[in-house]
Formats: C-alpha cells, structure tokens, sequence
C-alpha cells in the first residue's frame, strides 16, 4: 500500500475526506474493479455543475476514501449524497456493507489487517486500528493508523 500523503499530492491538508469502511476484506481482484470505478466517479464529481477537485481510492483491502480539495469549490449536499448513493451501489454490487459503523479495521504488529467490533477494540493487545472517523487530509496523514 501507498503512503496516504503521496496518492493526495497536491490537495491542501484541510481538505474533506470521507472514509467508508468494507464489512468484508476486498479481493484483489474486487481491488481493481473499485479502484476503476472509484476514479471514474472522482473524475466527474460536481457540485451544482462545478466540477470538484476530487480523488477516490482504495486505501487497502477494508478502506475506500473520497477526498475534495475545497478551495476551489465546496462539495455540496447534494454532491455527498451523490457520493453516498455511489458508495450504496458498489456495495450491492459486491454484497459489500460500507455503511455498518460498529466495525473498525486492526493491524496487528506483522501487518496483517483485520475487522473487529469496535466496542471490543481496548481488549486488543499490540496492534493499531484505523480510525474511521477522520474528516481532513491532515487527520488522515498523522490521526488515521492509532495505537490502541
């Protein structure tokens, strides 16, 4: 996987991001067929007609990210709801649940990724999780892998 800070070069640190959490590892081969689809969207995504300086993309196996720069133009209401509709209809596609908030993502000492409740989350040793709940570019480079 990419260090998070070189696949946003060039977008400002407060800008927004979206974080959708997979119920279920993504296979590699589901890897590709998102990450096309995720740039797909990201490349036409407007808010009221005005394209949005965006970037979608699968972070690893559990994680997909939206990130829009907002100093040129702000995602609207209408423009997250388009992106959530988006995120609903790859999910049924796949039989994938991006909307089920009670998961958090585990990485153990080797690197292995994993999905835990997140209210059993301090009963875990020696490991770091991803916090979902992250809403800047800043906070996505130095706030989103977290110790337990």
């Amino acid at each position: 996987m990419q260090q998070i800070y070189n696949l946003f070069d060039g977008f400002s640190d407060e800008s927004r991001v979206w974080l959708y959490t997979a119920n279920r590892a993504i296979t590699p081969t589901e890897a590709h067929f998102v990450q096309e689809n995720l740039e797909h969207f990201a490349s036409s995504w407007k808010a009221h007609s005005t394209p949005l300086k965006a970037k979608a993309c699968l972070l690893h196996e559990y994680t997909i990210a939206f990130v829009v720069d907002q100093s040129t133009a702000n995602a609207s209401g209408c423009s997250v709801d388009s992106s959530v509709r988006f995120v609903k209809e790859l999910g049924k596609e796949l039989n994938i649940d991006f909307f089920n908030r009670l998961n958090v993502v585990v990485e153990d000492a080797n690197g292995n990724r994993t999905l835990h409740a997140y209210r059993k989350l301090k009963e875990l040793t020696q490991s770091s999780y991803y916090n979902p709940l992250v809403d800047t570019l800043k906070d996505l480079n130095t706030n989103w892998r977290s110790a337990i």
